[in-house]
């Protein structure tokens, strides 16, 4: 199969992957359904710590075995996370039960998917253009998220569980192009046999060697996983900052598709701001700033500052990620991916957990000018790193 097939269906089952109607009304399923914004963080904490548990078994597994499988098996897997969901009826532990499969999807597919990718192009001799590539793949996620979100917006205005049974089938479909991704390392074990066939518990012992050796690795990833994970983890709960700013549950859907589409964009071009290290500490800056500036008023408008912050944080995203592979070095990439992966969930329980309690005693909005303030101390402590000669970004 040429790049550029390959490609195609890469981008297309990275899109499905995330096609999901629910995306639009899930938080606000919850709390509708009787659950506190408290069991609600509770929840995604939850989601986190079994991501935790999942992320680097199934990063060996696909260091392991041939990544297409563990790609097939994602999806169908994710399915029944909106199977729960159906019956759940504000029954929390179905709710939980549908995060812990939607959990192991996302640890199947995490690491296996970029290390996919990244072994293709390096196979192709292209590992230059990665990441042009990985703001496309993020491109495709992100417009999968936001044509899930802005179908899933107008569902759930008629009804929420047609959102989470639409949110199935493209799933489905996932899997089934996820048989043509071929992974490029069995062409070659199959031309050039390994002279020293490792075990399954070594991947671990090569993650462990990457970060204890490589302090860019460990300085990029601490970015990704301390620094950037709170836009992602405070994003779980927008739905509520929209019931808080009174935004008609209509225009959910476009909100949130709109950040997307714009977000997507950004990726795509994200590699044209390759060279200026000095992006990774102000975008973050800027992004807390808007945040700040969210929190501040009760009236929809107000949730352009926030789609704002989102926004402005895609550059780095990606060239962060694309640092994160190119510093790597050891045979083991989803693992050492995984890990990074399991990091920003250790990260996530804490932070949901600390949002959550922080919203139910100062309100939602407040929360969100605090976490716009964490911004400050990370962009001073990145700013000290690239003195020392260390790059969140290329």
């Amino acid at each position: 199969m040429s790049l550029r097939r390959f490609l195609g269906l890469y981008y297309a089952y990275v899109f499905l992957f995330d096609f999901i109607l629910a995306y639009a009304f899930y938080t606000a399923l919850f709390e509708l359904q009787g659950l506190s914004i408290t069991e609600i963080g509770l929840l995604f904490a939850l989601w986190s710590a079994a991501a935790i548990v999942l992320e680097m078994p199934s990063g060996a597994l696909s260091d392991h075995f041939d990544r297409r499988w563990l790609l097939v098996a994602a999806p169908l897997f994710k399915c029944l996370t909106f199977l729960f969901w159906t019956v759940a009826a504000g029954n929390f532990w179905l709710y939980a039960a549908g995060f812990l499969f939607w959990s192991l999807a996302q640890a199947l597919q995490s690491g296996s998917r970029e290390s996919l990718l990244y072994e293709r192009m390096a196979h192709e001799g292209r590992s230059e253009d990665f990441d042009k590539v990985l703001g496309r793949d993020n491109a495709a996620e992100e417009l999968g998220i936001g044509c899930g979100t802005l179908l899933g917006g107008f569902v759930a205005w008629f009804s929420f569980d047609w959102g989470l049974w639409l949110s199935i089938p493209p799933l489905v479909l996932a899997a089934l192009l996820a048989l043509g991704l071929r992974d490029v390392r069995r062409i070659k074990a199959a031309e050039e046999p390994e002279e020293t066939p490792s075990g399954y518990l070594s991947h671990f012992v090569d993650a462990a060697n990457e970060f204890c050796h490589h302090a860019d690795l460990r300085f990029v990833t601490t970015y990704i996983a301390v620094g950037l994970v709170v836009f992602e983890l405070i994003e779980e709960f927008d739905q509520l900052y929209y019931l808080a700013v009174s935004l008609p549950v209509w225009a959910w859907g476009l909100t949130g598709a709109g950040v997307e589409f714009v977000f997507a964009v950004s990726s795509i071009f994200a590699h044209r701001l390759a060279g200026r290290p000095w992006l990774a500490w102000l975008l973050p800056l800027l992004g807390g700033a808007l945040l700040v500036a969210s929190s501040l008023g009760t009236t929809p408008w107000f949730v352009l500052l926030l789609c704002a912050a989102y926004v402005v944080m895609a550059p780095v995203s990606v060239l962060a990620e694309a640092r994160f592979h190119r510093v790597m070095e050891g045979r083991s990439r989803a693992t050492t991916t995984s890990a990074l992966v399991m990091a920003e969930n250790v990260s996530g329980i804490l932070g949901t957990l600390a949002f959550g309690l922080l919203a139910d005693r100062i309100g939602i909005l407040p929360a969100y000018g605090w976490a716009g303030l964490v911004m400050l101390p990370m962009a001073i402590w990145v700013y000290r790193g690239q003195r020392r000669g260390l790059r969140a970004i290329d």
